[in-house]
């Protein structure tokens, strides 16, 4: 697997030649692992355009190319329909002026990516400010949205389901409370900037913020845990904007928000994985004092594990199994289930003074069994992944926590060495 992951690795990076010989070499069940390894990380459309783009789809076998061929169509059309919701909701919206800041997915689909079905993803991720929240959810449900029972997420409100349709996630916020880097709400509403987006005029966060967003999400609220897909965004995005980034500014806000190992990292496993084309000196720059080449392997190997493990471990769970003192169990449980008032009656709809907030903090419990039961029970039945995916999640956490020392130097002056 180690072989077929760097040939993705290889064919994914435009700055290097494809290996032909490789791939001719490549046994039919060979092929299968590689388009196989390709739809776990969620590339398998953007693995077909580069090799399209090379000019080697002749060195594929037949099942394998109408794969390829059939998962950039499937996406595409999936793609397709998505836009045409979010067409309807910014339309409404529009309508009310109720402003909203598209982020990721979508915005990379269809203004980053050169083709629209060349990004995956799962749903559309939009930033609202908390007073808008309660509206936004009234339009999605009149437009036959549902929410299922709350999640019990930090930043953003339950996900807005419609069969056969998109999937709306409402953000009031980018990253999450418990997170070491601490960046205010309104930051994100001050530097937004407007966008034409499918047909309504609407927000979208600075080349610079999209980065660091890119970055912040791969890093402290997954841990490196969702497969190659981030760094493919993070090398689309650099290329796009090109010129026009102002990596100045990427590093000082990275450095005031206390962010910078995980933007360093992140920045790092994009240029060394996909290619990414950092300017010289931004890593140098970045790079925290005390780093070493251990924390860099284990979250190449959270991007390669399996997704369906690496998925079911968030940050709090992994530090609740990992911890060996009952008191700490306690607190971290405590912390995860007793948030702030304000934030559970937001997740419900609620007033904050409303006695039914109280009762929510028990739906809050059942939540947490339900969702963590089973993954409790792997653990403690000492199921060999999970337990290495707890390690490793504890490991990055811990070092994404650690204070970084001071910037050096400038980003002019400096030079990369990596």
């Amino acid at each position: 697997m180690h072989r077929l992951e760097q040939l993705l690795l290889d064919t994914l990076n435009p700055a290097v030649p494809v290996n032909t010989g490789q791939l001719a070499g490549l046994m039919p069940d060979q092929w299968q692992a590689l388009l196989a390894l390709a739809a776990g990380q969620r590339v398998g459309p953007l693995l077909w355009h580069r090799l399209k783009q090379q000019g080697v789809t002749y060195l594929l076998p037949v099942e394998a190319a109408a794969t390829l061929r059939e998962a950039l169509s499937r996406n595409t059309m999936r793609n397709l329909r998505r836009y045409g919701d979010l067409r309807r909701l910014l339309t409404a919206l529009q309508a009310e002026q109720i402003p909203v800041i598209l982020l990721k997915g979508m915005y990379l689909a269809k203004t980053v990516y050169v083709n629209m079905g060349l990004r995956e993803m799962s749903d559309i991720d939009l930033l609202a400010r908390s007073g808008d929240h309660r509206r936004i959810t009234e339009i999605l449900a009149g437009m036959g949205y549902a929410s299922p029972p709350p999640s019990l997420s930090d930043n953003h409100l339950p996900p807005m389901v419609k069969k056969g349709h998109a999937c709306f996630e409402i953000h009031w916020n980018l990253v999450r409370q418990t997170e070491q880097c601490s960046i205010d709400p309104e930051y994100w509403w001050r530097q937004a900037v407007p966008a034409r987006i499918a047909g309504s005029d609407t927000l979208v966060l600075s080349p610079e913020d999209l980065l660091l967003h890119l970055c912040l999400h791969a890093s402290y609220q997954h841990q490196f845990a969702q497969g190659l897909r981030p760094y493919c965004d993070i090398a689309a995005t650099v290329a796009h904007f090109a010129s026009a980034l102002h990596w100045e500014s990427i590093v000082e806000r990275a450095d005031e928000w206390g962010c910078r190992r995980g933007v360093y990292l992140t920045l790092l496993l994009a240029w060394e994985l996909v290619g990414a084309e950092i300017p010289p000196g931004i890593l140098e720059r970045l790079r925290p004092e005390d780093m070493d080449n251990s924390v860099r392997d284990i979250a190449r190997a959270q991007i390669f594990n399996n997704r369906c493990t690496t998925t079911m471990i968030p940050v709090a769970f992994a530090a609740f199994m990992g911890s060996r003192r009952i008191r700490d169990k306690i607190r971290i449980f405590r912390q995860r289930v007793f948030v702030p008032k304000a934030m559970l009656a937001g997740q419900y709809s609620l007033p904050v003074d409303a006695i039914r907030v109280y009762g929510c903090y028990l739906y809050r419990i059942f939540g947490l069994l339900s969702r963590h039961g089973g993954c409790l029970n792997r653990y403690l039945h000492k199921d060999a992944a999970l337990q290495t995916v707890v390690e490793r999640t504890n490991v990055i956490t811990a070092w994404l926590a650690s204070p970084a020392p001071r910037l050096r130097g400038t980003v002019s002056g400096s030079t990369c060495s990596h």
